[in-house]
């Protein structure tokens, strides 16, 4: 029988507090919540744009009642943030309240027997592997989230990581103005998936982004975040979210280089 792994650490900040990881399978995790496994339908926005959505039907259980069985004393007086880690170096972040709305899913599987696969539209990848879980929104239900980009959408995922909001408050400078700490936000809610800093984040990308960035000038940074393949014409990197526009969309870039540009 082959096995899916899902590698579970509970970690607290404060006095540091660490349970043992746990390796679940996706056929025992499927098997405890038997009951709880539904299938979603979404428009998948890592294959859908402004001109075609398309609609894909996926098998999982909610990621709130996945956290509640994995954590049964835990979960419910957690405050803090969801660390998702996937196979291909990918990193997301969930705040915990947000995952406890019920609008997320973590999926094993599609329900009409395809393969578990999508085409990465924003990556240029095709075939792109699933398994072992790929956590997804209802945004038909909510239609709010069929304007979030897909950053919140990773999939490969095998580790998830409960930690307090401290760690994440760590990757400001001391005395950070409030550009800088907009461009935090930025940062975390758009880079930080792929652009680790001090070994804290995602590692798609391998470099730390503070090497990435040294000697490139404001002007580069801001074309290389808002339209990469303008700058090489062969990288996987997508552009900022396309949902943000305009002045938004500027305002935002800008707050970002502010942000690389003090740490």
């Amino acid at each position: 029988m082959m096995y899916r792994y899902l590698v579970i650490v509970f970690m607290l900040f404060g006095p540091q507090v660490f349970a043992e990881p746990l390796s679940l399978s996706v056929t025992k995790i499927s098997k405890d919540l038997a009951a709880e496994t539904v299938d979603i339908k979404v428009v998948e926005l890592h294959e859908s744009d402004e001109k075609k959505s398309n609609t894909v039907t996926y098998t999982g259980i909610p990621l709130n009642v996945l956290l509640q069985y994995l954590y049964p004393k835990q979960w419910n007086t957690f405050e803090g943030e969801i660390y998702l880690y996937a196979l291909d170096g990918y990193f997301s972040i969930v705040d915990a309240e947000k995952a406890r709305q019920g609008d997320a899913y973590m999926t094993f599987a599609r329900a009409d027997g395809q393969p578990f696969t999508l085409d990465n539209r924003n990556q240029q990848e095709r075939g792109v592997a699933l398994a072992p879980f790929y956590l997804v929104w209802d945004n038909l239900k909510e239609p709010e989230l069929l304007t979030s980009n897909a950053y919140a959408w990773p999939y490969q995922v095998f580790s998830i990581e409960l930690v307090s909001d401290a760690m994440l408050k760590s990757l400001l400078p001391q005395g950070a103005s409030a550009e800088v700490e907009a461009g935090f936000d930025g940062y975390k809610n758009n880079c930080l998936s792929c652009h680790k800093i001090d070994g804290f984040g995602g590692n798609k990308f391998g470099m730390d982004i503070r090497q990435s960035i040294k000697g490139r000038s404001r002007e580069e940074l801001y074309e290389w975040i808002d339209t990469p393949s303008t700058v090489n014409r062969f990288t996987t990197m997508p552009p900022l979210d396309p949902g943000v526009t305009g002045e938004n969309r500027k305002q935002l870039i800008n707050r970002i280089i502010d942000y690389l540009q003090a740490i």
